[in-house]
């Protein structure tokens, strides 16, 4: 660690350097830009210099810069003279203020406050628009804001922000059933989940249906798709960052929300005239509806979420951010059922972080976070005490802690150096116990009680790099250690973007990635039972090579975009259970993994209309992604299911007016990919007495064969309405509209001659959702 130490002090020291007279040059002017109704940060706004209020051309403007995600912008080395500072982004009224710059050392503070505009150009803010932090930023890069997410259709009245995301170019679901996102080749647990800056474990609830994160608490999503900058760490493919709403500071105000399934409400406003707050819960209703039905032998089962937010100013260059997520699934036995079993699983975090401006140039945040995911079962019956019994119960649980501080640095026009350490401390826990005596032995001696700790840091440094007017990079690199084998692994970054012409870019970026916890997936069951296990003197962390190379322009005065990306990814060290592992009740033991290496590679195709009463995109994606393991398949390359060659998604967006909003989806995708009986055989059975012959069955290879085709059309109508003097909003979400059968699983089932023994199969194919209208409501106050 003290690689680390050395590190961490070596950039404080650089930057307090850099803070010293002999590097400022001519004035700066920084501020930070909020909305003038709540107060919340606008992020990624562009703020410019201009010599002319009335054009901001490229030959008028003096300096340029956009808002970080705290809102915070620095325009260094101005000249001195006479300009307008102007800022506007998409959903907001321009902002222009004369500034006067009189000396050459000058620090002019200018804090703006942004009014909404009601545009309809708002429906849609995607990240391929020039609204992102950086030249660079928007590549493989997804932004979505939860007011457009809450107008697509949903699957029971829930909006679901994976699901939306699974519309993007890239993003593919593993299934109906399934908010997971397998991101350009990669599995879920690939993806760097962050909520407010705090990694979540379990994103998903009900085996996967619905994500955790509740669309009311969330402000805006981002996914970067590959090739991230050196400031994420610790997954292969992704990083999908969800901010949290911090409340309103302009008066106390809520929403409430009703649909067949769940149940909302928020609360916001604030706490006096430096602090405010955001509370925002949801709970389903599947247990108290299995209960007034009076259906017996129905599982009891429910789940919650909870968001909370405290935003404190504690003076012009400090705030304290407190915010938290408490999520649960209980799941437990029909009422009067003979066997007592339960399941439950959630997680928990929490974030205490401060940012503070040390000066006009200098942003620093330091966060401290805690994070809790936890999975425990019981099971029982008769007397567990005697040997007519039993009883035992099993728990698993990660626990971490991690600090970490971040340094934003504005030091000339083209240039913004970003640096920061993070330390984490894992603790994985596994217990299992019994109070029969018998079965208590057992699980002690199987190892059934198992602490491992783990040690887990990085530091980085990267520079957003103007290089010329057309050109600019984000360089960047990372060193990451963990403590079980003592590893410390180099993982160099670097993107460019280079501007042909005002609306042609061309992009280009490579990252290598190393990931130190292994998601070890069992298939035969859907339950969150899937065991992340780190890495250790054997295993190996995961690591990951990527490439992209694209080309975006936009067409007819900027109301269209089109974007194409290729990409290719090598990953190695995977890990799956073997062929013949035996599955326990505890974590896996290491000698029921075998390694392997994949491969995914692709193009995407993005097409968005961004400005309009229409709004919305069409994105069509072709890939492919394998997996070889010297264990598995024969040491051949298959296709892991998840693989889909074509995936088509149509997303549209209608305002009519301001009573009437239109949501529509359509996705098509390749089948998903199963193991599957290709022919069946017979010998003649000398050691029966019956002489009937054995049947054997011949198998496709792994994942050999092709589901039929997947597509699902979802519509969603809202209307608002004013009733008790409160806005309200209700409508009907229709999934599945032409109730297209698409198979969730696909299997064999055999019938046996009884004379002769012979087996006849049949292909036997299961559809889960059927075409599901529901209605919604909700209102402000």
């Amino acid at each position: 660690m003290h690689v680390f130490k050395r590190l961490s002090s070596l950039f404080l020291l650089c930057f307090a350097l850099l803070q010293t007279p002999a590097f400022a040059q001519n004035a700066v002017i920084s501020g930070v830009v909020s909305e003038a109704a709540s107060g919340e940060f606008v992020i990624g706004v562009n703020v410019v210099l201009s010599k002319d209020s009335a054009s901001t051309s490229s030959a008028n403007v003096v300096r340029g810069a956009r808002t970080n995600k705290f809102g915070f912008y620095s325009l260094p080395n101005v000249p001195q003279g006479t300009f307008y500072l102007v800022v506007q982004g998409i959903g907001y009224k321009k902002f222009l203020k004369k500034i006067v710059v009189d000396k050459a050392d000058e620090a002019v503070r200018q804090n703006v406050a942004m009014q909404m505009q009601n545009v309809r150009s708002e429906q849609v803010t995607v990240q391929a628009e020039r609204q992102s932090s950086s030249p660079t930023s928007n590549i493989s890069s997804v932004e979505l804001k939860s007011d457009f997410i809450s107008k697509m259709p949903s699957l029971g009245g829930e909006t679901d922000i994976f699901r939306v995301l699974q519309l993007m170019p890239g993003i593919k679901s593993g299934g109906e059933a399934s908010s997971g996102l397998y991101v350009r080749g990669g599995s879920p647990d690939q993806n760097l989940i962050l909520l407010d800056g705090v990694t979540v474990y379990n994103p998903s609830h009900l085996g996967g249906i619905l994500s955790t994160f509740n669309n009311d608490a969330i402000r805006d999503v981002r996914v970067i798709k590959g090739a991230f900058p050196a400031e994420y760490g610790g997954r292969l493919s992704s990083v999908v960052d969800l901010t949290m709403k911090e409340g309103s500071k302009e008066k106390f105000s809520g929403s409430a929300n009703l649909s067949l399934i769940a149940s909302r409400l928020t609360l916001e406003g604030p706490i006096g005239e430096d602090a405010s707050f955001m509370v925002s819960g949801r709970r389903t209703y599947f247990d108290l509806l299995t209960a007034i039905s009076g259906l017996g032998g129905i599982p009891s089962y429910y789940f919650y979420d909870l968001n909370a937010k405290l935003n404190y100013k504690i003076g012009e260059n400090d705030r304290i951010f407190v915010s938290g997520y408490f999520g649960n699934d209980v799941l437990a036995q029909p009422a009067g059922s003979a066997f007592n079993f339960g399941l439950d699983w959630g997680n928990a975090t929490g974030n205490l972080r401060w940012s503070h401006i040390v000066s006009p140039t200098l942003f620093t945040n330091f966060s401290a976070i805690y994070t809790d995911y936890r999975f425990g079962f019981n099971l029982g019956a008769g007397d567990a005490a005697t040997s007519g019994g039993f009883g035992f119960n099993t728990f698993s649980q990660i626990r971490d802690i991690t600090v970490k501080g971040d340094v934003q640095y504005f030091p000339t026009q083209e240039h913004t150096i970003k640096a920061g350490v993070e330390a984490t401390y894992h603790r994985f826990n596994t217990i299992a116990e019994s109070s029969n005596r018998t079965l208590s032995n057992i699980l002690d001696e199987a190892g059934g009680n198992a602490t491992i700790n783990a040690l887990e840091a990085a530091a980085y440094v990267q520079d957003e790099w103007q290089i010329t007017p057309q050109l600019a990079a984000n360089l960047g690199f990372r060193l990451a250690y963990f403590q079980l084998g003592n590893r410390i692994l180099p993982e160099p970054r670097a993107s460019l973007s280079y501007a042909l012409t005002e609306d042609v870019t061309l992009k280009g970026a490579f990252a290598i990635a190393n990931q130190f916890m292994h998601l070890i997936v069992r298939n035969d069951i859907s339950l969150p039972t899937d065991t992340w296990f780190p890495a250790t003197e054997t295993i190996k962390p995961a690591n990951g090579v990527q490439y992209v190379l694209g080309a975006e322009t936009y067409l007819f005065d900027k109301e269209w975009m089109v974007s194409v990306e290729g990409y290719y990814k090598a990953m190695q060290n995977l890990y799956e259970f073997k062929d013949n592992a035996t599955f326990g009740l505890f974590a896996p033991a290491e000698s029921q993994l075998t390694a392997g290496n994949g491969e995914a590679y692709g193009v995407e195709f993005f097409l968005q209309k961004r400005i309009g009463a229409l709004t919305g995109w069409l994105g069509y994606t072709l890939s492919w992604t394998t997996r070889t393991f010297a264990e598995l398949n024969d040491g051949k390359p298959f296709y892991p299911r998840y693989d889909r060659r074509h995936d088509i998604s149509v997303v549209l967006n209608y305002k009519l007016n301001e009573l009437w909003d239109f949501g529509v989806t359509w996705q098509f995708a390749t089948g998903q990919a199963f193991t599957m009986p290709s022919g069946q055989y017979s010998f003649p059975n000398f050691d029966s007495q019956t002489l009937i012959p054995s049947q054997r069955i011949n198998y496709t290879q792994r994942n050999g064969f092709t589901a039929p085709d997947f597509h699902n059309l979802g519509v969603n109508i809202t209307h608002y309405f004013t009733w008790f003097n409160l806005p309200f909003n209700g409508g009907l979400s229709i999934y599945n509209t032409y109730n297209r059968q698409n198979p969730f699983s696909v299997a064999v089932s055999y019938t046996a001659d009884p004379k002769t023994g012979v087996l006849s199969g049949a292909v036997t194919q299961t559809a889960l959702f059927p075409i599901i209208p529901t209605v919604f409501i909700g209102f402000k106050f």
